[in-house]
């Protein structure tokens, strides 16, 4: 492209002449657009997966159960998954602790047992 001010030639997606500065009035090249095999888009990232509440459930009853027996409150918010780990979890580590990790396993239990029913926790 060549500059109408003075007449160098330039390279066509110049704005501005490189002799002299003036401007050139040519577009810059439009950006070349993401894969869409590789990148999300904006759509993507704002997707809120809605996971299943408990309905109708007691938190302080299911943080009793919880605390009873680990895991038992997840079994009653319907939450199988992650009560079968934390039921699993403080039979193995409460055998190997001595019955120290059983006590931090049931109070995290009862925690999220009442959050979970309380609507602020999440199921797994």
């Amino acid at each position: 492209m060549f500059c109408s001010a003075c007449g160098a030639n330039n390279e066509a997606t110049a704005k501005f002449c490189q002799a002299c500065g003036a401007a050139t009035g040519a577009t810059p090249a439009p950006p070349i657009p993401p894969d869409p095999g590789t990148m999300r888009g904006p759509a993507q990232h704002a997707q809120v997966i809605d996971r299943p509440r408990p309905t109708g459930k007691n938190p302080v009853l299911a943080a009793i159960l919880s605390a009873v027996i680990v895991g038992v409150g997840q079994f009653y918010n319907g939450d199988v998954k992650k009560g079968a780990i934390m039921l699993i979890g403080a039979v193995i580590l409460g055998a190997a602790t001595a019955g120290a990790l059983w006590l931090a396993l049931a109070i995290w239990s009862a925690i999220d047992a009442y959050q979970v029913a309380n609507g602020t926790g999440k199921m797994w």
